[in-house]
């Protein structure tokens, strides 16, 4: 039997550990909901940036598909006890997270004889795969550094200049606290796959929540990935690129309602 409520999972977006959503997953918990919020393999604190570690190396091999590895190990255990799933990805959290969709609807498992899967598939100021064979920029390149990137032999190591662009909706003070959960270095090989599956491939009711405020992942390129990804109901929450940060009880409210559709 499925749950009353479906199972949430909150995929973080790039550079960010679990703890950057636990304000809002503590609320949903409080309601009822069961959350689960993947570690990305694809980003760390390093303890070194000398490249010639073992660890250096072991990042900059980490892909995107680790990620999708890492969701779908998660949740092995919820899908055999029959749990639906609604998959929120913030930012580049909303790749892997539509990758893990591929094969793993409850549709689609019913059809093989499994129990549960995904039934909502929620990309919160994220992106999209809209050509096959190509990556979330629509091309083959290798991602290019953003200005507050450093990069160093596959690695891209996050600086402060971000920090206002992440939390703009926040006092000075509360960005430098939100500040201490970013993490410091990501594989550039996650934001470079080559997608063979796509947007519209996807079965399931498509959600987007646009941050009518970010500065990291602006407005009008939010609305070009609404477009060219096909979403079926798009939301707005009046937040920067973090609204688990900044507005988390009207963010779980938000989360709630679309997970219960």
């Amino acid at each position: 039997m499925s749950q009353t409520k479906p199972v949430i999972v909150i995929v973080p977006g790039g550079f960010c550990s679990p703890e950057v959503y636990k304000p809002v997953a503590k609320i949903l918990e409080q309601d009822g909901f069961t959350v689960i919020i993947p570690t990305l393999t694809v980003t760390k604190n390093l303890t070194s940036k000398d490249s010639t570690t073992t660890e250096f190396k072991d990042l900059a091999n980490k892909g995107l598909l680790d990620d999708v590895k890492e969701i779908h190990d998660l949740l092995a255990a919820e899908f055999d006890k029959g749990s639906e799933v609604v998959i929120f990805g913030h930012s580049y959290g909303s790749l892997p997270a539509l990758l893990a969709l591929e094969g793993q609807t409850v549709q689609e498992r019913q059809a093989k004889g499994l129990a549960g899967g995904f039934k909502g598939y929620v990309a919160v100021a994220g992106f999209a795969y809209t050509l096959r064979g190509r990556n979330a920029r629509g091309d083959t390149e290798q991602a290019p550094p953003m200005p507050y990137f450093e990069h160093e032999d596959g690695v891209f190591h996050m600086t402060e200049a971000a920090k206002p662009l992440f939390f703009s909706d926040l006092s000075a003070e509360k960005q430098d606290e939100a500040w201490k959960l970013v993490l410091g270095s990501q594989s550039r090989k996650s934001l470079n796959h080559l997608s063979q599956f796509i947007n519209s491939d996807v079965t399931i009711p498509k959600t987007y929540v646009l941050c009518e405020k970010d500065e990291t992942v602006p407005p009008q390129y939010q609305e070009m990935c609404i477009q060219a990804g096909g979403f079926d109901k798009v939301e707005k929450l009046p937040s920067g690129h973090f609204p688990f940060v900044s507005i988390p009880e009207e963010t779980a409210k938000l989360f709630a309602q679309i997970s219960l559709r």
